[in-house]
């Protein structure tokens, strides 16, 4: 026996000096190398320290998310002691796979009767809203930067809708009580946005490669509604299947977040062959199923509550990798100069135009919708997509897009509680920490 345990010892020394070597062979090569075991270690540490960090850094006031985009910045950017992580093409499939988790976990966890009576006005912050950002972003950069249009436009689109892990990450650790209907119009518009603004970015990416087919604008609107209508229908099918499949099919009590997981999968596949919205279909599925009284569904509810929050840190953590710290200082002024203008001009001039059709909200509330306009991972990953399909200039609009995050969390993240007070949109919860940890997420809200 003690021969047994001596061999085993050996065994797990064995290991740890393969992952030491290779870690540090990884950190002296301009490419990865990484072992299995590697990966594993560093994948389990990097979420380890990234929870760590961010209970740490929320005492002082910080963002969770800006602590996890910072871990991801401070490696991959090549060195002696570090090593280089440049792979755009996966990071822009892993990150769409993670924003499609999260969209559906927060389409899952809403409540219809609270957003019926505010649909429209999500949808006109999400459709017309996102175009009007775009466009003055655009202007901007084309009248100060000197920009080509296109180029312009671009990164306009980038950047022209808002983010629904930093929203919803920052309305639940805000421990506000907004006003009836202010939250779900919020997140409303931040769930059903990223299609509009994928369709603007992929749509302007196609149209800077180098010899691209010119495209007329009876193509374009046709295009726009088949994957508007492609990424509807599926969801709705796919929403109404499901519950059907629940209810006729009997599953076992861990198999259903399984099954769900795998139509967000499916979801996700299906349209990207079909020319659809994938985050439109997987929102729309989440609505249906979250919103359906049916067997198990608080389990599904919390699964999927740990696991979102399980892709929005490694979406921030992989894009964080993905970004090198070495090209930002190159951007630095014309990225703070387009994030202010963003926050005080684009999006304020976006939100008061789409709501100015609906005479009962208010300047205040239409105030605080601009100011909550927060910008997160999602931008980072539209500005992927130019830099895969080799874009000239992508790069560029990878950087300040990055740059433009990091402003948004700091200056509209810290203050969402500041700017409700004075907005009078709500006010901070008190002692809600038992009533919590007997309710369901969407009861939370």
């Amino acid at each position: 026996m003690p021969q047994y345990f001596g061999y085993r010892l050996l065994d797990i020394a064995r290991i740890f000096c393969e992952i030491w070597t290779g870690v540090f062979s990884c950190f002296n090569s301009p490419c990865m190398h990484f072992t299995y075991p590697t990966i594993l270690l560093l994948a389990a540490a990097f979420i380890i320290l990234n929870l760590v960090a961010s209970r740490f850094a929320a005492r002082f006031g910080a963002p969770t998310l800006l602590t996890t985009l910072a871990i991801g910045l401070s490696f991959g950017n090549g060195g002696l002691y570090d090593f280089y992580y440049n792979y755009p093409k996966h990071t822009l499939h892993i990150s769409e796979l993670a924003l499609c988790v999260i969209i559906f976990a927060g389409g899952f966890e809403s409540n219809w009767k609270s957003v019926r009576p505010i649909l429209w006005q999500g949808i006109s912050l999400a459709t017309l809203g996102v175009l009007l950002t775009m466009l003055t972003v655009g202007a901007l950069a084309h009248w100060l930067l000197a920009w080509p249009w296109l180029q312009a436009l671009l990164l306009g689109a980038v950047v022209s809708g808002t983010d629904a892990a930093a929203v919803f990450s920052i309305l639940e650790n805000s421990k506000l009580k907004l006003n009836t209907g202010v939250r779900e119009v919020l997140e409303l518009e931040s769930g059903a946005n990223d299609p509009m603004a994928f369709f603007l970015t992929l749509t302007l990416s196609a149209l800077m490669v180098p010899a691209a087919a010119e495209a007329n604008s009876f193509f374009l609107a046709g295009d726009f509604i088949w994957t508007m209508l492609v990424g509807l229908g599926t969801g709705a099918l796919a929403g109404k299947f499901i519950l059907l499949l629940v209810h006729r099919i009997p599953l076992k009590r861990g198999q259903f977040p399984i099954v769900l997981l795998a139509w967000v999968v499916i979801l996700y596949a299906g349209n990207d062959i079909l020319g659809g919205s994938a985050f439109l279909a997987v929102y729309v599925a989440g609505i249906i199923l979250g919103n359906a009284p049916w067997v198990q569904r608080d389990i599904n509810v919390h699964f999927f509550e740990s696991l979102s929050w399980l892709m929005e840190t490694m979406l921030f953590l992989i894009l964080g990798l993905q970004v090198n710290v070495f090209g930002l200082p190159g951007v630095m002024w014309e990225g703070l100069l387009l994030a202010f203008l963003l926050i005080f001009v684009a999006r304020p001039l976006g939100v008061f135009t789409a709501l100015s059709f609906f005479k009962k909200v208010k300047w205040r509330t239409k105030a605080f919708y601009a100011w909550v306009g927060l910008r997160g991972a999602t931008p980072i990953v539209f500005a992927l997509i130019p830099v895969v399909a080799k874009v000239p200039h992508a790069m560029e609009i990878l950087n300040i897009a990055f740059i433009i995050v990091i402003v948004s969390i700091l200056v509209q993240g810290t203050t969402v509680g500041r700017a409700a007070k004075i907005t009078g949109m709500g006010k901070v919860k008190e002692n809600t920490k038992g009533k919590m940890a007997n309710s369901t997420p969407s009861q939370q809200r």
